[in-house]
């Protein structure tokens, strides 16, 4: 049986994660989210070898809260001033559990995941409860024993009425 510490986060990272440039703009970033439905945009720049280096990240939210100002200018901007750093990355060897504590701690919805030299996918909070919902037997290491005693019923309940039948239109 498979567990949140067993289930490796690159199992269901997205391995062709969007970047933009750091002296790019708002606009740039909105563009690349728009194009690619996607909420975030890792930012980027080149170190002394030439290496693409993640260093922030732009989501929707920033986005919105940067539009909330009232103030156009502003998406000129370059990401750099604007993005969220520093960057809070995983290893790709983390496990699901990793990942949500993680994200818990540092209260935040998205994880880079590097291989230790380079940048090699993203995960989301969405991600994580994909993972989990495609992969039910996650669970019950998700709730722990304690919690499973003391709710039995309503876990035996859980599992002939398990998300999937919910979800159906």
């Amino acid at each position: 049986m498979s567990s949140i510490e067993t289930l490796s986060v690159s199992s269901f990272m997205t391995r062709d994660v969007k970047t933009e440039k750091e002296d790019q703009n708002v606009l740039a970033a909105c563009r690349i989210m728009h194009v690619n439905n996607i909420g975030s945009v890792i930012i980027a720049k080149k170190d002394d070898k030439n290496n693409i280096k993640p260093v922030g990240i732009i989501t929707e939210r920033d986005v919105v809260r940067l539009l909330g100002s009232l103030n156009p200018p502003s998406l000129q901007i370059p990401l750099r001033d604007i993005m969220s750093k520093p960057l809070i990355n995983i290893s790709i060897n983390s496990s699901v559990k990793d990942a949500i504590q993680t994200m818990q701690q540092k209260n935040i919805r998205r994880l880079v995941i590097s291989d230790g030299k380079r940048m090699v996918g993203i995960i989301t909070g969405k991600d994580v409860f994909r993972s989990i919902m495609n992969n039910q037997d996650l669970i019950p290491s998700l709730l722990g024993d304690k919690l499973l005693v003391e709710h039995k019923t309503v876990y035996d309940q859980f599992g002939q009425y398990r998300f999937s039948d919910i979800l159906k239109p």
